[in-house]
């Protein structure tokens, strides 16, 4: 028996490609590979829905000033607006992170690996990301980057390489 296994880059277009291949095997084909990017994508839907309702639920429970008792900052619907579309923007094949609010009024999102592999990326008010981590081997990062329509290279490549560290 033959196993398909495209990768999640490939799976979409394979899926849309015309082709002159008729019969049974050239249908059973086509299903598969609809199955497997209905598959990726209730995964993909899942993930940034999943942390979506987390960056909600934190910002309901930080939605006044002093939260933490030591006089943090409310995080606004601005914020929280910033946040998710952040999270939109990120490509669907990168880990799932963490959300924390922080006490200057961001959401941050982490991505923890263990000692020496961590990055955090801070979501405010502005379509600005600040960010910051050790992402293993000793190689610190860290900056400011902005966010509209996409998100900055060496955001998504310094995520891709915390995770891969080690």
């Amino acid at each position: 028996m033959t196993t398909l296994a495209p990768s999640r880059q490939r799976v979409i277009p394979l899926i849309h490609a015309q082709t002159p291949a008729v019969g049974d095997s050239a249908r059973q084909v086509a299903m598969i590979l609809r199955g497997v990017a209905m598959h990726e994508g209730d995964l993909t839907a899942s993930w940034r829905r999943q942390v979506r309702g987390e960056i909600e639920e934190v910002a309901r429970e930080c939605a006044f000033d002093n939260w933490d008792g030591y006089n943090a900052r409310a995080i606004s619907q601005r914020t929280t607006v910033n946040a998710a579309r952040f999270v939109d923007l990120l490509p669907a094949d990168l880990p799932e992170p963490s959300v924390v609010p922080a006490p200057n009024g961001h959401i941050a999102l982490t991505w923890d690996f263990g000692r020496g592999r961590i990055l955090t990326i801070s979501i405010g008010e502005s379509t600005s990301a600040a960010y910051a981590g050790i992402l293993g081997n000793e190689v610190r990062r860290h900056g400011v980057e902005s966010f509209r329509d996409d998100v900055a290279k060496i955001l998504v490549e310094s995520i891709r390489e915390v995770a891969r560290a080690g």
